[in-house]
């Protein structure tokens, strides 16, 4: 009887740690899907309408002929590209999968790229050359801004996947606790008959 109830003892302790490793991965989980999914998602859509703010500010600088109104939106400009940088290490922080940090690495070379020509065509309408630089803007800069955009939007569609998967795992850590849950009460109650058995046995015993 106590072999048994040493090995029933020592099989509790096995589930219990398995229950406790199952909530720990949900937790894992979930914090994952909050910060380096919903979080960072959010901040993707962010750079995407700082780099649309910036194209609008940048046509917007070409077409006025008001000395202010083309120093407010080089400001404008120049401040969301700090924003877009702070957000560019604040997602750089966060767990990313391959394909994920390929994204972002492709739109970081892609800005870059677009930053060169914009500095350029904010020369040019500087220089009263307008016609030069809208004419840039719509036949080479366009596809310039493309490019930099879809890596983001790519990097949002891969977001999505890896946090449908996280939420996949999530539920199959679930089903494994609830199965976990039903052996530890179907283990109680034998342990409970085991006991009751021997109270009986012994009461027998001793007459």
């Amino acid at each position: 009887m106590a072999g048994s109830y040493g090995l029933m003892f020592v099989f509790f302790i096995i589930l219990g740690l398995f229950s406790t490793n199952g909530f720990e991965k949900i937790l894992v989980s979930f914090r994952s899907m909050y910060e380096d999914r919903l979080v960072v998602g959010i901040d993707v859509s962010k750079l995407i309408i700082l780099v649309y703010e910036n194209r609008v500010a940048l046509e917007n600088h070409i077409t006025t002929n008001d000395v202010v109104e083309r120093k407010k939106y080089e400001s404008q400009i120049a401040l969301n590209h700090r924003k877009i940088d702070t957000l560019i290490m604040k997602i750089s922080a966060t767990y990313m999968v391959p394909e994920e940090k390929a994204d972002l690495g492709k739109f970081n070379s892609t800005l870059n790229t677009y930053k060169a020509a914009e500095q350029k065509m904010l020369q040019m309408s500087a220089q009263m050359q307008a016609d030069s630089a809208l004419h840039l803007l719509t036949h080479k800069a366009d596809v310039l801004f493309h490019n930099t955009v879809n890596p983001l939007e790519r990097l949002e569609k891969d977001q999505q996947k890896v946090g449908e998967q996280l939420y996949r795992e999530s539920l199959e850590i679930a089903h494994r606790q609830k199965v976990i849950a039903y052996v530890i009460m179907i283990a109680a109650v034998f342990s409970g008959i085991i006991f009751a058995f021997a109270l009986t046995y012994k009461k027998l015993d001793s007459y």
